[in-house]
């Protein structure tokens, strides 16, 4: 590799660290192309060969939480199994493993973006909806395979699905602490029943 796009890698990834840096310690408030090249320790030429704005290593930074997100992506999510109930909660355990030391930070956008409704924009746009879309084509397969009933609203399924895992992220693992386990515990009855309820539901 070029010792230059090497160095210019590293400034880049440099600046996204410190963007999430300083979104956990200062919030929306703090973040601006100046804070962010103190914390990188970069110049501000440096910068703006990389960025344009202080928003754009936000984007950069979202992205990169987007890549996480897909790492949660289990074997039902990716396609490989047909959805059933007993494999709900060992893939909400591998989902909030992946995210739990994600988790803080994830918190700070979440914050910040309660008052900053460019961050707010980015976050949904690219961060949630990306997992509601992935999880709305895995309900669609899962119905063409006729495991899951014709009358469940993909899209409207996938959106409040997504929603609770967002809370529950937030609430469990950023806010207090808590483990992927007990993240599972909570979330996996829920993405049951409303997935499942036909099959679930006692027969006498």
């Amino acid at each position: 590799r070029d010792p230059v796009a090497d160095s210019g890698d590293a400034q880049r990834e440099a600046i996204v660290d410190a963007t999430a840096e300083l979104l956990r310690c200062r919030g929306a408030a703090g973040l601006n192309v100046t804070a962010i090249m103190a914390e990188a320790g970069v110049s501000r030429t440096a910068f703006y060969r990389r960025f344009e704005t202080a928003h754009d290593a936000v984007v950069a930074l979202l992205d990169r939480l987007l890549g996480v997100m897909v790492d949660t992506n289990d074997d039902w999510l990716a396609g490989k199994v047909v959805g059933r109930p007993d494999i709900v909660e060992p893939n909400l355990v591998h989902t909030g493993t992946v995210l739990a030391p994600h988790a803080p930070l994830v918190c700070a956008i979440v914050d910040a973006a309660g008052t900053d409704e460019q961050l707010r924009t980015a976050w949904r746009d690219r961060v949630i909806q990306a997992r509601i879309d992935t999880t709305e084509a895995a309900i669609r397969r899962d119905q063409a395979a006729g495991a899951l009933r014709a009358t469940l609203d993909p899209a409207a399924t996938a959106h409040a699905l997504t929603l609770m895992n967002e809370a529950l992220v937030l609430e469990i693992l950023g806010r207090r602490g808590g483990t992927p386990e007990e993240f599972a515990r909570v979330a996996a009855p829920l993405w049951t029943h409303v997935l499942f309820a036909d099959e679930t539901a006692p027969r006498g």
